[in-house]
Order: structure tokens, then sequence, then C-alpha cells
């Protein structure tokens, strides 16, 4: 057993192998050896598993480990039962499985699924199983070769103690194409156990040693591969340290425990609807988008089903869901012929609502957490809300050159920024009654409704309260350049002076509230019975359209998505610039409608994605 950081590093390794065999090292180094989380948490027996599920990770808990080769790496966990535990999996694997263990042990099944994303930006995931024999690692994907273990490979027997020894083997790979043999034998780990970075890694009571060896075979290239290891699990944090080797050459990695990371580099922006818009003239045909989970090496899978947060889009033009299932955080690419998912979290708990903020991508769960993530879906840190956050978290620009807070407004009424590095408060001011409606931010100022029928206006940089009225209930709120508006449940449109609070006209509009802007001195409101687009200073009407369901755009054009169609309307004079057909989805969908750079983008709760650019 080595208790020591390994001397070279896994890229020296890959070097000295097969190709093949380096594919290996991510699925199985770090399966064998790197599934923890940054708490101490203890987890209680499962009824699966035995003694050895208290070293499972809890459910929605991370941790950060680094590599021998420098690489950090985050890893997500998450727990289920039952056949949604596979359907995160490639279609290839969630079959096999299915055939494999049958439909009844599915639905029985206990799993424990951990995702890796490195700072490279690779990602991997790992699905285990709690099961009568103890934790098995069921499959792998996300590289460059993926591993369908039958029968699974046993990491921990479910009373494994110090001086047990067991072993297992079989397929690593449908039909024979890779083997596995594997032996292990536990021993007691007292430490100390050292990382690459020379600091010692803190044990837990009941933290256990296992000593490795795996064999991969492929018995058409007539190659092999052997890892050794030596790892130590700990109760509630899984594997925190490991050393061995791959055909020799040292490899090892071991969990660290930062207060946040720094954020991945800035992807570059496209271009916004906003400066699109006062070019273009037209709104070219619309394409309905297959929604694509790609695989390196099972390939892709065509993903189906619900979607219960309303979606965000990021500053790089990419489109922020919460899965069917609402406990994953998804971010998709937009192609020219398909939506293709380019990473996804779990922060722990039923997501509630998704934001972009700056380089970040933030979700807020049900068990009242702001979980924020890096470009590359690495997540940074994790705050405590004192309730439900309802409302999408909002960008809140502060002095110099720092990134933007995030705007959190809690169902309880309380507001708050948070650094965007490292999830800290910079401010928090409570409203004194349940916040309603989406906050808005505009020069400075952010404006928040409560259901107290009240509009309050905070100061941005400290969260002191600027100004306070009554106008009534509010659905939604805008504001730019001086002024501000709010459309009340009851239709009414209410134009008030940024600043100050003083109310500019009191409209009625009929109908429910469906949607609200404000921009070049002109406040359209949108209702499911009327559009109008009111001068921003006395509220005269400018022009007037039929109602809608939905609401998009910024700059000189806004779209108004209704039943059958999207109309792209001047925003100054209600002119029709374009109109445009829309599939529609299944009967009973919701519609949100975004504007992701210079292209409209409509989703429905159904699954159906469609896309029309400016030009």
């Amino acid at each position: 057993m080595t208790t020591g950081a390994p001397e070279q590093s896994l890229e020296q390794s890959r070097e000295r192998v097969p190709g093949w065999v380096a594919w290996l090292v991510t699925p199985l180094v770090v399966v064998l050896l790197g599934s923890s989380l940054d708490l101490v948490d203890q987890v209680a027996p499962e009824t699966l598993g035995g003694v050895s599920a208290r070293y499972v990770p809890p459910e929605g808990h991370r941790t950060v480990i680094l590599a021998s080769d420098g690489v950090e790496t985050v890893i997500e966990h998450s727990r289920s039962t039952g056949v949604e535990g596979v359907l995160a999996a490639p279609t290839i694997v969630s079959a096999t499985l299915l055939d494999a263990l049958g439909e009844a042990e599915v639905r029985r099944a206990q799993w424990w699924r951990a995702t890796r994303a490195t700072s490279a930006g690779e990602r991997a995931t790992d699905l285990h199983r709690l099961t009568s024999d103890g934790i098995v690692l069921t499959a792998s994907w996300g590289g460059g070769l993926g591993l369908l273990f039958e029968p699974e490979l046993l990491l921990l027997p479910a009373d494994a103690r110090p001086g047990d020894a067991w072993s297992s083997s079989g397929s690593a790979l449908a039909d024979g194409a890779l083997t596995y043999a594997a032996e292990s034998t536990a021993f007691a780990a007292t430490g100390p156990f050292t990382g690459v970075d020379g600091v010692e890694v803190p044990l837990t009571g009941g933290c256990l040693g296992v000593d490795s060896v795996v064999r991969i075979s492929s018995a058409e290239d007539d190659l092999q591969t052997t890892l050794i290891e030596s790892t130590v699990w700990c109760p509630g944090r899984g594997a925190v340290w490991s050393s061995g080797s791959v055909d020799d050459q040292p490899v090892g990695q071991a969990e660290l425990r930062p207060g946040a990371l720094p954020a991945s580099a800035a992807s570059e922006a496209v271009e916004a609807w906003r400066d699109a818009a006062a070019t273009a003239a037209d709104l070219g045909a619309g394409r309905t988008l297959p929604l694509t989970i790609p695989d390196p090496f099972f390939g892709d899978s065509a993903a189906s089903g619900q979607f219960p947060a309303r979606p965000a889009a990021t500053p790089d033009g990419r489109l922020v869901t919460a899965n069917e299932r609402g406990d994953d955080v998804q971010v998709w690419r937009l192609e020219s012929g398909a939506a293709v998912l380019d990473w996804a979290g779990h922060p722990g708990g039923a997501v509630v609502a998704v934001g972009a903020v700056g380089d970040l991508i933030v979700a807020t769960t049900a068990q009242r957490r702001v979980v924020a993530y890096d470009g590359l879906g690495r997540r940074l840190w994790s705050w405590g809300a004192d309730e439900l956050v309802l409302s999408a978290p909002q960008a809140l620009a502060i002095s110099g050159s720092q990134p933007p807070a995030v705007l959190i407004a809690a169902r309880s009424g309380t507001v708050t920024a948070l650094d965007a590095r490292t999830g800290a408060p910079r401010w928090s001011t409570s409203l004194g009654a349940d916040s309603r409606a989406e906050p808005v931010v505009a020069d400075g100022l952010v404006l928040v409704a409560d259901e107290r029928e009240r509009l309050t206006a905070l100061d941005g940089a400290t969260g002191a309260v600027l100004w306070r009225i009554e106008p009534g209930l509010v659905d939604a709120l805008a504001a730019a350049d001086g002024s501000a508006a709010a459309l009340l449940d009851s239709g009414r449109v209410v134009g008030l002076d940024l600043a100050s609070g003083v109310e500019r006209f009191d409209i009625g509009l009929p109908g429910l509230a469906r949607g609200l802007r404000v921009e070049a001195g002109v406040v359209v409101a949108l209702t499911d019975e009327r559009a109008a687009g009111l001068d921003a200073a006395s509220g005269l009407e400018r022009w007037r359209a039929e109602g809608g369901a939905a609401l998009a755009g910024e700059g000189a054009m806004v779209a108004v998505v209704r039943s059958g169609t999207v109309q792209l309307i001047d925003l100054v004079d209600g002119a029709v610039i374009a109109e445009r057909p829309i599939t529609e989805g299944a009967v009973g969908a919701s519609r949100s409608a975004l504007a992701i750079g210079f292209a409209l983008v409509l989703l429905d709760t159904d699954g159906l994605l469609q896309r029309w650019e400016l030009r």
C-alpha cells in the first residue's frame, strides 16, 4: 500500500500504454478510487448495500478532487430508486440494463450515479447499484470508451471489514469485447494520506481502505491493462484518496475542500437579439430542433419528455432547462439541425428555477439551495436560502470589472445579492411579505413585488429601500432607461418613474397578463386578449394588436407568440414585420419564448423546440 502522492502524471502514463488503455483511466481508475464529496455527513445504511452503503455519498452532494496530473475534477452524486436511475444513461446502456436485470429488478433497484466534470472540460458518468451483495459498478459513459459490466463489478461487499478479500470477473463490454477480472482486499485506513499537493486528507471515523488489482483484457487485440490501486473510503464521503498505477505508471488523486472554485474562462458571446434587430428586416423560416444527447462511444440518444422549469438563455447562445424528472440542470447547444446536450448537472432535489448570470448557470432547488455552475458544468458553490426561490436568478451589475452578482428573491420576501465567485451574500433585505413575480434590475436598481400589493425599489449596491408604492398584485415587471412598468393581475398597466417611483399612468387592458417589456420609451404589454405599445412617459397608446401567449425580444423588435403563429412587430409603431407559422405541441402544454442570440426560440413543456432567425 502506498501512502504518498504519486510522482508521475496521468498524461505520462498514457504515453506509454495503448490508446484504448488510456480511455480506461478516467472511467475505471476514477471509479475505483474517486467518488467523494465536500461534506462529512454520515449516510444511514440503505435497505440494500449492507454496512458498505454508508460509504455512498448522499443525494445531490459534491466533491472536488485533485489528480496527480494537476487536473481538478468536480463530482456530483445522485441517489435514486427504480427506472429513473437508468434513464440518464445512453439508450444502448439503458436497454441493455433493462434486458439484463429485468424490469422487476430495475424497478426496485437502488442507484448511485457519480458525474465528473474536469477543469479541462471533460465529462464522464459512472452508474453504481446498491445490492444485497454490496456496492457494484454497473456502467460508465461519457469518455472515448464506455463500459458495461456483466456481472457488475463488486467495489465493496455488503459487510466489508479489514482483512476481507473478494473478487469478481466477467464482461466489461457487450458481447465480451472487453473482459475484466478484479481482486480486492480491505485494510484498516488510519493514515496519514496526502494528495499530490502535499496536503493531508482528513479522515472521519470508520474509514476503510481497499487494495485492488483490476485487469481489463481485449480478446480481439490480445491486449491487457492492469490497474493496481490503494483506495480509502470514508462514511458519507465515498473514496477520498487513492494511489496506484496503470501498467506500472503511477496515478492517483485526493479530495480537496475549497470553499469555491474559480469559474472557467468565459465563452464568446453570440450576436445579441438587440443588435441583430437593429439591422434585420425579416424573420426566417422556423425549424423544429430534435433534442439529442451525444456520447462519444455509445452514440447519440434522442431526448424527450417534459420540461417543468421555465428555460433560460446564456450569453453564448445556449439553452438552459431542467430535465423531465426535474432533478438535473441541462445546457443545450442550438445547432442548425438539432439541440445537442452540452452538459447536465445534478444540484440535488427538484430544480425549481434556472437562470444565466454572466458566465454562470444558476439553479434553485426544492431543498432551498441556490447552486452555481460554470460554463463547463462544474458546480462552483451552493448557498442556502431561507425559503424556496421560485423566480429565476438575475444578474445584478456591480462596480468595476467584477462579474455581476447573482440576485435571488426567495418566496419569503428575502432579496439577496450573492457574490458570483463565492456565493457569499453581498447584502440581504427583507420585504416583510412574500415575494411575487420575477424581480427586475435596471439603472442600478432592483424592483421586486410582494403579496401585500407593494412594489419596492432597492439600491443594487447596498440593498437599501429607495422607494415603495402599492400598485396592486403584480404579475410582471419591466424597466429600462429611467422608466418602469408593472402589469397587474387585474390587467392594468402602471407606468412609473424608475428613480422616484412616481406614477406616470394607469391604464387597463382586457385579459390575463402574459408579458411586459420597456424599451426606447415604449412599454409593450401583452395579455391573452391584447398587445399594446404605450408611451413610457404618458401612457398614450401608440399601437395595439391581437393578444397572445408569450412575448420575447428586445431592442427595435419584439415577437408575439399566438396560437399557430408568431409575429415579429416593430416596437415603435406596431407594424408587423413578419408572421410565421408555429408547430403546435401536445394539448395542455405551455410554451416559453426566449430571444437567444439573434434567434427566437420556443420551448413547450412537452419538449417541442422551435427556432427562427432574424435576417
